[in-house]
């Protein structure tokens, strides 16, 4: 993460005002920050001072980066001047900022202001990164469309992806400086997710001319805020519809536990339950997204580190040439193509015999209808390279929804001398 958000750094003016003591603070003698460093800081604060949208673009193989703009979605701002409405799917993402009203009772605001900022812009950042768009800013909270380039299964998971690493961000970056700091420990972050379908989503223009906003009406909007009010400290919650549409399984997804009353008590329904009319109770079902399982999925720079390298490229036949590779977690694969996976090895001994075992672990409902869920392996003799690197690729059909892993490990001489490393890949 410190390779991805490496800016993010609280300044030394910032240091100097946070390590004051809260009763000095609240008599009104904490040292404001100087005007010459805020200053400073907005003027640094006026760009794009973070390289996030380089560094992640990168690991999931999405090209460019994406300008900063705010309001409508791109995709339906001819609703302006038509009026008119229109359906069209989209993945909603909410974030705020938790705890952050405590902030000010014990700090200055401009210390209050920079450490919000701070986290917003990179809000801000992730979402261009992963193809998103930032709707509005609402304080300290941040609501955004992702549309997938016109994708549903990939606006879901840009979305995912989104929420998964900010929220590993603030755990692993922020939360460590605060305590360092004398922070507040008990701020952090909360993300609702959820998916609306073509015809559950309206988009029109609110308001007339001068106060008007080209937005999205849906139950599945509205839904991804309280999902996002209910989610734990540095947590993403996830709601039903999105969890449907990418076939997401227990390794990666929870119920959500609280606890009341000193006994901890399920809750698979988001709140309140709404009731239809005939008094059927709604139950539409909310899940906690698994953070370190589902963050330990994605691709980070470490990958580069590991003793097998692998990569994947997507072709419609195995005997195809392609070059549309495939970057673990990135996007949905089509059920119409298939996966070559290859596999780049640097043997533990200066064996000749070097075999790779492909190992394909299905996921989701689709495959757990069919007998041993398709699961298999494949051993596949390695080649070596001039490098003194040995080569192996394996081609897989696609056949199921989910989100499914090849694991891959390593024989020399018939022995294990590399364990299974995981490459994870979304099928829908």
């Amino acid at each position: 993460m410190k390779s991805i958000f490496g800016s993010f750094e609280m300044s030394p003016t910032i240091i100097k005002s946070a390590a004051m003591d809260s009763a000095s603070v609240q008599r009104g003698m904490c040292e404001s920050i100087s005007t010459e460093s805020i200053t400073g800081v907005e003027t640094f604060q006026d760009k794009h001072d973070y390289n996030i949208q380089n560094n992640l673009r990168k690991l999931y193989g999405k090209p460019g980066v994406k300008k900063a703009v705010i309001g409508g979605h791109p995709d339906f701002n001819h609703l302006v001047d038509s009026g008119e409405k229109e359906n069209g799917f989209v993945t909603s993402l909410f974030v705020d900022i938790q705890g952050s009203t405590r902030l000010g009772v014990f700090y200055t605001p401009d210390l209050v202001f920079y450490f919000k900022n701070q986290i917003i812009k990179c809000a801000i950042e992730c979402v261009m990164a992963f193809d998103g768009h930032v709707h509005r800013i609402m304080g300290d909270a941040i609501l955004a469309f992702f549309r997938g380039n016109g994708n549903e299964r990939n606006s879901a998971i840009d979305a995912i992806n989104c929420g998964a690493v900010l929220v590993q961000f603030i755990r692993e970056e922020v939360v460590p400086q605060l305590r360092e700091r004398g922070l507040a420990e008990d701020v952090g972050i909360r993300v609702g997710v959820d998916y609306g379908s073509h015809t559950h989503v309206l988009w029109g223009m609110y308001g007339y001319s001068g106060v008007s906003e080209v937005t999205a009406t849906s139950f599945h909007v509205d839904v991804a805020a309280k999902l996002q009010q209910s989610a734990p400290r540095n947590r993403v919650m996830l709601g039903q519809s999105v969890v449907d549409l990418l076939g997401l399984h227990d390794e990666v997804i929870e119920v959500r536990r609280s606890t009341k009353g000193g006994e901890k008590i399920l809750e698979p329904y988001v709140t309140p339950n709404y009731t239809d009319a005939n008094k059927r109770p709604m139950n539409y079902r909310q899940y906690v997204l698994s953070q370190n399982n589902y963050s330990g999925l994605l691709p980070f720079e470490e990958d580069l580190d590991q003793p097998v390298k692998i990569s994947s490229t997507l072709k419609r036949r195995s005997d195809e040439v392609s070059d549309d590779h495939y970057f673990k977690c990135s996007r949905a694969v089509p059920l119409t193509h298939g996966i070559e996976f290859k596999a780049l090895v640097r043997p533990r001994t200066n064996s000749d015999d070097i075999e790779v075992i492909f190992r394909v672990e299905n996921n989701g409902s689709q495959a757990a209808s069919i007998d041993g869920k398709g699961n298999h392996q494949t051993p596949v003799a390695a080649r070596r390279r001039e490098s003194g690197e040995y080569f192996a690729k394996q081609w897989e059909n696609t056949a199921y929804v989910g989100l499914h892993h090849m694991y891959v490990s390593v024989l020399e001489d018939g022995l294990l001398t590399i364990p299974e490393q995981k490459y994870s890949v979304y099928i829908g």
